[in-house]
């Protein structure tokens, strides 16, 4: 893997592609990749995304019991596709490096930390927004940008770290599974 952003022949894009190719994705959400791997992560940025709009349906304070039950329903389907997502994620890096079963396990799969950047992603988009406008309270907003920069600059690092490491034999992952069952 090397150090610059991904080109169409790498097999693992480094992290500073991916949050070019969400941020792409939120400005313009028919925008798709043809590499595999980056589909299926704007796929999982899709899914997380459409989470984040049901949730704040389903906590608007003039919404009532049903709305507030139909958005739980639907966010219990999202999140069963999220984790298919997760899995195949996973799966795809796990085809792409070969993995040293001798070397340390790391906590997290690379798709459990390519999940939590999503929806980094889409927090600070929002909040660049709400900080954009003129409301009484985008100043609140604007504060916080510089944390949340600083959160999203760690994870990338952290997971540039994770696969690197694990393209280079000195940790592992085990492919995330989702075992939590939603009865339909």
């Amino acid at each position: 893997m090397t150090p610059a952003a991904a080109s169409a022949d790498d097999a693992l894009p480094r992290c500073d592609h991916v949050v070019a190719e969400f941020r792409r994705a939120l400005r313009d959400p028919t925008h798709r990749s043809n590499r595999a791997l980056d589909g299926l992560l704007l796929d999982l940025l899709a899914s997380t995304l459409d989470q984040w709009d049901l949730e704040d349906k389903g906590r608007a304070p003039d919404v009532d019991d049903a709305t507030v039950a139909g958005a739980k329903r639907s966010i219990d389907r999202l999140n069963a596709g999220r984790h298919q997502l997760v899995e195949a994620i996973d799966a795809e890096i796990d085809r792409a490096v070969q993995q040293d079963a001798s070397a340390p396990l790391a906590t997290e799969s690379p798709a459990m930390a390519f999940d939590r950047l999503s929806v980094l992603v889409i927090r600070i988009h929002h909040t660049e927004r709400a900080a954009g406008e003129e409301a009484p309270d985008s100043e609140q907003y604007a504060a916080r940008l510089p944390l949340l920069h600083r959160q999203l600059a760690d994870l990338q690092e952290a997971i540039d770290s994770l696969v690197e490491d694990v393209a280079h034999g000195t940790r592992r992952f085990v492919p995330y599974r989702s075992l939590k069952l939603y009865r339909q």
